[in-house]
């Protein structure tokens, strides 16, 4: 009974699917970029046809990312990076915003619980 009714659900979740299509980025045998903007991708792309390494081109996406999508981050903001060097070796960063660790709840708050202006 119970994998009727997993079989039954699981339809019901595939057939309300709606199709979608991928986009193809650039390919190349060489370099990639990838952000959540096209415009940006293609500022990265650019610096790397123009000689930059993938640092370069990953600094000019994230700061062509703040003007074309600024609600993702932003110079203030952060944001994560997963790379691979020529030589092999792999990383990330992690470059999220935190708050200061003075921060509180009601820090912008009076005694009274009334927001300061």
């Amino acid at each position: 009974m119970k994998r009727i009714i997993f079989v039954l659900i699981a339809s019901a979740l595939l057939y309300s699917c709606q199709k979608t299509e991928i986009q193809k980025g650039e390919v190349s045998k060489n370099a990639m970029v990838v952000s959540a903007r096209q415009e940006a991708s293609e500022i990265g792309i650019h610096i790397l046809k123009k000689g930059g390494n993938a640092f370069d081109a990953m600094i000019a996406t994230e700061m062509a990312l703040n003007v074309a999508y600024p609600f993702a981050g932003s110079l203030g903001g952060g944001g994560f990076m997963v790379f691979r060097t020529n030589d092999g070796k792999i990383g990330s960063l992690d470059y999220r915003e935190k708050a200061p660790m003075a921060a509180h709840r009601d820090m912008y708050q009076d005694s009274t619980g009334q927001i300061i202006p």
